[in-house]
């Protein structure tokens, strides 16, 4: 048997179960979400590391680093290591953010 021979199956074997508001009943029932404050903590470490991380070495370099790797990859050449670790930390700073900000938007 291959997977469209069990969707025929349960397609021909469908059962319909009235739910007559059951659902509706359970999501009221569930307590509403306030642990806002993991993303808010998360958000200002973030925040601050980037200002300890512009305060240490300057936004000069910060605009040095995004210059070599635009270079690199103009040049269709591979970015040096350091290049790299920056990238995917700017990368993964920007998700972080934005997921954080998802999140708490959702809440």
């Amino acid at each position: 048997m291959n997977d469209k021979s069990f969707k025929k199956i349960f397609i021909e074997h469908k059962v319909d179960v009235p739910d007559d508001g059951f659902s509706e009943r359970v999501i009221r029932q569930l307590p509403e979400r306030n642990n806002v404050l993991p993303q808010i903590v998360m958000v200002t470490f973030v925040i601050t590391g980037l200002a300890l991380m512009f305060a240490i070495y300057g936004f000069a370099h910060f605009l040095e680093q995004i210059d070599s790797l635009l270079v690199s990859v103009i040049q269709l050449q591979v970015p040096s290591p350091s290049v790299i670790v920056f990238y995917i930390s700017a990368l993964a700073l920007t998700g972080l953010i934005s997921f954080s900000i998802a999140q708490v938007d959702a809440g």
